[in-house]
């Protein structure tokens, strides 16, 4: 019997990333906002890119935002995703501010540039829930209407 290939997963216990991965643990999507200036940062950071403080500190923020660009893969990058293929992965512009990349959850022929989504936890290991984006219909609790 052949061991199924196992996907790369993200470093939880990471020093500057842990708050991130325990908060989507908590199906919270936190980032960094720098107390001096307000700008939000992702990935994150020890200081702020914007004015160099080094005032970070981690909040949640809203789980909305727009599809910036995606790309469709026919073909697996990593053979732990050779069953997923198609897949789409997004780049998202979220309305805390910053562009975050992940991989989407819906149908890859429904998805467009400009296109509302919302996050999507998904729990991959023990310790790891990753970040994913869905297609927001406005159903969703709290969506905008």
């Amino acid at each position: 019997m052949t061991a199924r290939p196992v996907p790369p997963l993200p470093d939880v216990d990471d020093a500057l990333a842990a708050p991130f991965w325990a908060a989507a643990r908590e199906r919270r999507l936190a980032l960094q906002r720098c107390g001096a200036c307000g700008y939000v940062a992702w990935p994150p950071a020890r200081v702020c890119p914007d004015c160099l403080a080094q005032r970070l500190r981690w909040e949640a923020v809203a789980q909305t935002g727009e599809i910036w660009s995606f790309a469709v893969y026919h073909r697996a990058l990593h053979p732990a995703f050779a069953a997923a293929v198609p897949y789409a992965v997004l780049a998202v512009t979220l309305d805390a501010g910053p562009l975050m990349i992940g991989a989407a959850v819906d149908a890859i022929d429904r998805l467009a540039v400009g296109a509302r989504v919302r996050v999507r936890f998904e729990d991959v290991a023990a310790r790891v829930t990753l970040v994913r984006f869905a297609l927001d219909d406005g159903t969703a609790p709290g969506a905008p209407r």
